[in-house]
């Protein structure tokens, strides 16, 4: 009976187009991703170069944020992108999200002054600061070896600035040593807890184990990664796109229960988040629940009634409720 249930969800779901008969051609396909880019007191910055980079593919794609700060990137397939901003002048700021073809959360990046940030206080002076300028452009323009090698100069004059560690971390996961990131994002980790061994609150720590996450990903060890990306979620627990990325991971390696448990937390976190809904309608529909599904999908509805997949959660709302009938 429960095989013949799932092979009716199936046939709904290939009738109403929720199931591609082929896969993104490396990495290429219809979603599409959104945000804006302001510096720390709300103000728009133009021309900040936004790469989208897959974790899986080889394919990488940038454009740059307009006069209002808004930026858009579109032809994404589904998977495991990371996003980053740069602009001379500003610290970096990149995070990590599953990106799907219905609709996707912004991503709205905050970018510190170099000069307003703590880099000001560097023991090299202007000298320091032009080398630590120079790293972050080399690192946008992914020349990550010569990237390394001034991060690592910037280090060596400021050792009291640690969470530099991170950029040199950052290196040499674009470079694909992946042990030598680890090493460096776990040293800025134990830095902040000789410091303070309470990490809660603290964003450098929750960066540091979000990137373990993702250098773990990098790795094919996705037990490992959930592991961090958890702690990460747990130390910065706002952070609702954290949650459903966590969500997306455990779904697609098909542990669900984890899926929703996730997915429901990022509900918790941003309760007005119809994506989240979505894709929690679509966990419970895995396991064949299907009263559950259909609430999610319905909350979906209720929040997002114009969304462009809209109309198909409501077509397929009928067929599950016939189904549930039989």
């Amino acid at each position: 009976m429960r095989k013949q249930r799932l092979k009716i969800i199936i046939l709904c779901l290939l009738f109403l187009g929720l199931i591609s008969l082929a896969s993104a051609q490396e990495g290429r396909g219809q979603g599409r991703i959104f945000g804006s880019v302001t510096d720390e007191n709300g103000n728009p910055i133009k021309g900040a170069e936004i790469v989208c980079q897959s974790l899986e593919f080889n394919l990488t794609l940038k454009t740059s944020s307009n006069k209002k700060g808004n930026w858009a990137i579109a032809g994404l397939g589904s998977g495991i992108f990371r996003i980053s901003a740069s602009k001379p002048g500003y610290l970096p700021s990149e995070t990590q999200m599953k990106i799907s073809h219905f609709r996707n959360p912004p991503v709205d990046f905050v970018l510190k002054s170099i000069e307003s940030s703590d880099v000001q206080a560097m023991e090299g002076g202007e000298a320091s600061k032009e080398l630590f300028r120079e790293a972050t452009i080399l690192f946008s323009q992914e020349k990550y070896a010569e990237a390394l090698q001034l991060f690592r100069s910037f280090l060596e004059e400021n050792p009291t600035l640690f969470q530099v560690r991170i950029n040199i971390g950052n290196c040499y996961r674009e470079m694909g040593e992946y042990e030598n990131a680890l090493t460096e994002y776990q040293a800025v980790l134990d830095e902040l807890k000789e410091k303070n061994p309470d990490l809660q609150g603290n964003k450098d720590a929750a960066i540091a184990l979000s990137n373990m996450g993702e250098t773990y990903i990098l790795m094919n060890d996705i037990e490992k990664a959930h592991l961090f990306l958890r702690e990460a979620l747990e130390i910065f627990p706002k952070d609702h796109a954290l949650a459903y990325n966590i969500a997306e991971i455990y779904f697609d390696n098909g542990k669900i229960d984890q899926a929703i448990e996730y997915y429901e937390l990022a509900i918790q976190i941003k309760p007005d988040w119809p994506l989240a809904y979505l894709k929690k309608g679509y966990a419970y529909l895995n396991k064949a629940e299907f009263v559950e599904a259909i609430s999610s999908f319905n909350k979906f509805l209720e929040l997002a009634p114009e969304d462009e997949e809209a109309e198909k959660i409501r077509n397929l709302i009928t067929q599950l409720e016939k189904i549930k009938k039989n």
